[in-house]
């Protein structure tokens, strides 16, 4: 954004406003796959991008933060599929239930090593889906340097091998 006045128009920003004022998880996911795939294959036929794909390592398609932002911020709520009210009662109690069992399985995680970071637990016969998922979303956070999570008061806050709960 230039100056939060709307999308950043320069030359080097490819911007997709959605002029909805919510969307669904899935279409957002769908989306981002399809504009990702689609703008690689476009750089790859195109004269004087389809070098820069030929190194190593490759450019990165990434997401910037808003204008005078430091941080990239995504909100979630459950709606109803009908009209799009909010689903007030199933967002509480599943995002209070989501940042519950995140904070459980981080603090179960093996100490950190003097090597490195926790190691991820290996899958046990007794894991749950949820816990399988747990393992995902906590090794797909830690990709960023900072991370946090919160929901009605709380924060969950993920730095490097640091957990800080708030």
């Amino acid at each position: 954004m230039a100056e939060g006045t709307g999308p950043d128009t320069s030359a080097s920003v490819l911007t997709i406003e959605i002029a909805q004022a919510s969307v669904s998880v899935s279409y957002m996911s769908s989306l981002l796959r399809v504009v990702q795939a689609a703008l690689r294959e476009v750089a790859l036929d195109t004269e004087g991008a389809r070098e820069q794909f030929e190194s190593r390592p490759q450019p990165l398609l990434a997401m910037p933060a808003p204008a005078g932002g430091d941080s990239i911020a995504m909100s979630f709520l459950f709606v109803d599929p009908q009209d799009g009210s909010p689903l007030e009662n199933l967002s509480a109690a599943t995002f209070g239930s989501f940042l519950d069992r995140l904070q459980t399985h981080v603090t179960s995680l093996p100490q950190p090593s003097l090597f490195g970071g926790a190691s991820r637990r290996p899958t046990r016969e007794g894991d749950t889906e949820v816990d399988r998922r747990m393992d995902q979303v906590y090794a797909e956070l830690r990709r960023a340097s900072r991370v946090t999570l919160r929901h009605g008061g709380r924060s969950l806050g993920i730095e490097g091998d640091r957990l800080e709960i708030g």
